[in-house]
């Protein structure tokens, strides 16, 4: 199984727990641009240990210093995440819940160029 698919398998672990953490934050009544990043965030580094041993195949060696451009790089693509889901709820009219996920699958190919070429530098 090659990289980019093995990226999606974790990818679509995360991506469970997103809309899971999105929702329950948006239920909660926390604004959906806060939640669309703090679930992306909670996400993203459960994501980390899946993409570091699975995807990529990488030891311990390196860890903490690949984590910390990990979180970075999610930080990014969170904002990313943010900015698609305005644009998909203000201008295209669509509920947060449902725009969170589109927004996810729009951002996927950047996140994982910049995750595999800058996070994980191969």
């Amino acid at each position: 199984m090659g990289q980019p698919l093995k990226f999606l398998v974790v990818g679509t672990g995360g991506y469970v727990i997103n809309l899971v953490a999105f929702y329950f934050l948006y239920e909660a009544q926390v604004i959906y641009q806060v939640a669309s990043a703090v679930s992306y965030i909670i996400a993203n580094f459960l994501m980390y240990f899946g993409n570091r041993y699975y995807t990529f195949q990488l030891g311990h060696e390196g860890l903490w210093s690949a984590l910390t451009r990990y979180l970075m790089v999610g930080f990014l693509v969170a904002g990313l995440t943010v900015i698609v889901l305005v644009i998909l709820v203000d201008v295209g009219g669509l509920h947060p819940m449902f725009g969170q996920g589109v927004a996810l699958l729009i951002v996927a190919p950047i996140a994982f160029t910049l995750f595999k070429r800058w996070t994980f530098q191969m």
